[in-house]
């Protein structure tokens, strides 16, 4: 077992020796193998456990179970104890979600805290296995049906190797003791329906089940690999990259084949679920200006291609000028000058450039996005409109929309940003002095993350 071990972890790079690792032990039978493996092997080690008391006397004992072993296998041990019921009333998640978001967040922070390597689970094969079938039963593509990686970024798993048995006849054979966990029976939920009534038919029908399916997963993440690669071909060469958007010409999408396996595995990675990736062949047909929003990205059409931009999430934060030299916390570099009319001799025709009359402004003023409901009097007339109405008129798309600033005073607005003053605070005839700013909107924006 522990050759086994050593080999796992030297085939799939998990760790080295002189790196710092933390081990996450719960207690159960699968942790603390996992630990004892980690001791023999001669690695530096500290144990993480989390207390989520959820089972009363049981999260107690297995605490102090915990810190027992750490002693024993010296190695120093770090315990937090979670209040999960308080974060599922407050995010309205599952128990199980709940304790995962709190247990991988604090393993962050001890990593960064103490300068750990990584973390170490105990997930072992049949876990593996548990997860391939609830994936396929769920419903998956070929990237969910590899099992669980040895590894995710700072996470290791070095009892992938082994199976439930093995890890049995370890425990025995070294008379270790460990923590039982009674939920780890009730077959209400679906992983512990799977471990307990399907893989037991399933090894009915051939005794090498869990073996056989362990194979399988491999070939099938070796078949992933290679899948990925003309993905990723194929995305370098239909994704023109910008500064800021990548342009893709809808024609050389379309000819792909099948269409929408190709639009989940290109457009997936910025954050379209699979029904948005369904979606996106309905956009391809429809006029100008349809749109999807993931969680991250926009996608619009524009003529014969799809555009691509980053998100900016729309905030209600607020930037204020106090006076005309007050703007070092501005999110974009900006100018400001007044002038007396007689130093202008011209309106400079350029929409990064505002120039209004001075004494119709009231300072602070105020610089934030557009919201809804907002109206201004656009230059050259005495009618008042909805700004939505304005950018559908100017033809502005919504990515460019979200990232549009607005100049206020009051409750007035003075400029779109790069578009259009208000007409009301124009230079007249009447005009002694001027108020001239000039902005530059792309400067300090934020740029599309290259993601190949």
């Amino acid at each position: 077992m522990l050759k086994a071990f050593q080999a796992h972890i030297e085939k799939n790079e998990l760790c080295k020796y002189g790196d710092q690792l933390l081990l996450a032990v719960s207690g159960g039978i699968d942790s603390v193998v996992m630990a004892h493996l980690f001791f023999e092997a001669d690695y530096t080690s500290a144990i993480a456990h989390c207390n989520f008391q959820l089972r009363g006397e049981d999260s107690e004992s297995d605490e102090v179970f915990v810190r027992s072993l750490a002693a024993k296998l010296e190695m120093p041990v770090y315990v937090k104890r979670f209040n999960v019921e308080e974060v599922v009333r407050e995010k309205g998640i599952s128990v199980q979600m709940a304790a995962r978001e709190l247990r991988y967040s604090w393993f962050e922070e001890l990593l960064q805290q103490h300068s750990y390597d990584a973390v170490a689970t105990a997930h072992n094969k049949n876990d593996s296995v548990e997860t391939f079938l609830l994936n396929l039963s769920r419903g998956t593509g070929i990237r969910g049906l590899s099992g669980i990686p040895p590894r995710n970024r700072n996470i290791i798993r070095p009892l992938l190797f082994a199976s439930r048995q093995d890890i049995i006849a370890y425990t025995n054979g070294n008379q270790l003791a460990f923590r039982e966990d009674s939920s780890n029976r009730e077959t209400k939920y679906r992983r512990n329906k799977i471990r307990h009534d399907v893989i037991p038919i399933m090894e009915q029908v051939n005794p090498g089940f869990v073996e056989t399916m362990a194979q399988n997963m491999s070939r099938l993440s070796e078949s992933h690999a290679i899948f990925i690669q003309s993905v990723d071909l194929t995305r370098k060469e239909l994704f023109e990259r910008g500064t800021d958007r990548i342009r893709i010409e809808i024609a050389k999408l379309k000819s792909l084949s099948p269409i929408r396996t190709w639009l989940y595995e290109l457009f997936s990675p910025f954050g379209f679920t699979t029904s948005q990736c369904e979606g996106i062949e309905k956009i391809m047909d429809a006029e100008p200006g349809r749109q999807s929003i993931s969680t991250t990205h926009q996608l619009y059409k524009d003529r014969d291609q799809l555009i691509l931009v980053e998100s900016i999430r729309k905030t209600f934060d607020r930037y204020y000028l106090d006076n005309p030299e007050n703007l070092s916390s501005l999110p974009f570099p900006m100018d400001v000058e007044e002038l007396d009319r007689s130093e202008l001799n011209e309106i400079p025709d350029d929409q990064q450039i505002a120039c209004l009359d001075h004494a119709k402004i009231q300072f602070p003023l105020t610089i934030r996005h557009w919201l809804h409901g907002d109206y201004f009097y656009p230059l050259g007339m005495n009618q008042m409109k909805k700004l939505s109405d304005f950018f559908v008129d100017e033809k502005i798309s919504v990515p460019e929309k979200e990232r549009t600033w607005i100049l206020a005073s009051g409750n007035k607005i003075i400029w779109i940003m790069g578009h259009r003053i208000d007409n009301r605070f124009k230079i007249t005839e009447k005009t002694s002095r001027i108020l001239l700013l000039r902005f530059q909107p792309n400067v300090g924006s934020q740029h599309l993350k290259e993601f190949l």
